[in-house]
């Protein structure tokens, strides 16, 4: 998780180091370039020994003992290593300081070992601030990952919900045709254009409006084989709203929606209305329910969460007593 470069920790060594150098030099004064280069190794090399000792202890108890999963032990542990750690390394340090000459003994030895402590956990505030802000990054990261790995497999169950009754009806149809050869092959002709466009569209976010509008055709072409008369569909897209795109099937299923939940008969003949409006689609229908069909919604849903992947404008819906409109905000994309 500690992805820091040893570049910087020997920048923030020699930072820390020439602070701790200049509170030597305030404590004690120099009066010598030597004394001084004494200063300077001095607080180099603590810091260097506290740095790297205070580095390990943090790095083994974010191991160990994640601060976010056991705060209590981390902090104990922290204080009891770091006190112990200071005070073998500090004293060690000085009596060799004291041994080589390098410095003379010291009369206030605790006052300097309080200094010592003190300097210690304000390094070891810094590797913890390192840890922390490290593990924010891990966390946040992780976060958006899953994030549009949730989205992106939510889109593509959304984009392989298409409904297999269709092609059943199709079908069932299709055997009704087959003593009429050229009413046979218009269909067949019509249900392969439709089903290669599933296929060739399944894999693709966005498609023109232009496609959809000429697939829709091909399928309003299979409703009209099973309820000839009884389903009136009108589509008034002009060619300038061709650039448009939208995800793909989404007119299809709008449409397929209008046949599922309404009555279609030579006395309630159904009325499907699809316009382009101010860079809208819009799908309207008379209102006439077909008894024992629940309807959840979900449809409608499915084609909200698809669209919303690319916009924040809103699929806007109204029901009347008598209609049922669907209103699509277009999309202007580079395919």
């Amino acid at each position: 998780m500690n992805k820091t470069k040893p570049k910087t920790h020997l920048t923030l060594i020699l930072i820390v180091g020439a602070i701790i150098s200049g509170l030597f030099f305030i404590s004690y004064g120099t009066r010598t370039a030597t004394e001084a280069l004494k200063g300077f190794g001095h607080g180099i090399t603590i810091t260097a020994g506290l740095w790297l000792g205070c580095m390990i202890i943090v790095q083994y108890l974010w191991k160990k003992f994640p601060w976010e999963q056991k705060p209590v032990p981390h902090l104990f542990l922290e204080i009891l290593f770091i006190l112990i750690y200071t005070n073998i390394f500090s004293f060690a340090l000085y009596l060799i300081e004291v041994r080589l000459k390098i410095f003379p003994p010291v009369e206030d030895l605790f006052g300097q070992a309080f200094t010592t402590i003190l300097i210690t956990f304000f390094i070891t505030s810094i590797h913890e601030s390192v840890y922390f802000y490290n593990q924010w990054k891990y966390n946040f990261s992780k976060s958006i990952r899953l994030e549009k790995d949730n989205i992106e497999a939510k889109y593509e169950t959304l984009k392989s919900q298409v409904n297999p009754h269709f092609l059943f009806n199709s079908l069932n149809s299709l055997t009704t045709l087959v003593d009429d050869n050229k009413n046979a092959v218009e269909y067949i002709r019509n249900l392969s254009e439709f089903l290669r466009y599933m296929l060739t569209s399944r894999d693709r976010e966005m498609v023109l409006l232009r496609d959809e509008v000429k697939v829709l055709e091909n399928y309003i072409s299979l409703q009209r084989s099973r309820f000839r008369n009884n389903l009136i569909i009108d589509i008034d897209v002009p060619e300038n709203y061709y650039h448009y795109a939208l995800p793909p099937l989404v007119l299809q299923m709008l449409v397929e929606n209008c046949i599922k939940h309404n009555i279609i008969s030579k006395d309630k003949p159904l009325k499907v209305s699809i316009r382009a409006e101010k860079e809208s689609i819009i799908v309207e229908n008379n209102l006439q329910k077909r008894n024992g069909v629940s309807s959840t919604g979900q449809g409608l849903h499915n084609i909200a969460e698809r669209l919303r992947f690319f916009t924040t404008k809103e699929v806007k819906i109204t029901e009347t007593s008598s209609i049922f409109k669907v209103i699509i905000p277009l999309l202007i994309v580079e395919l």
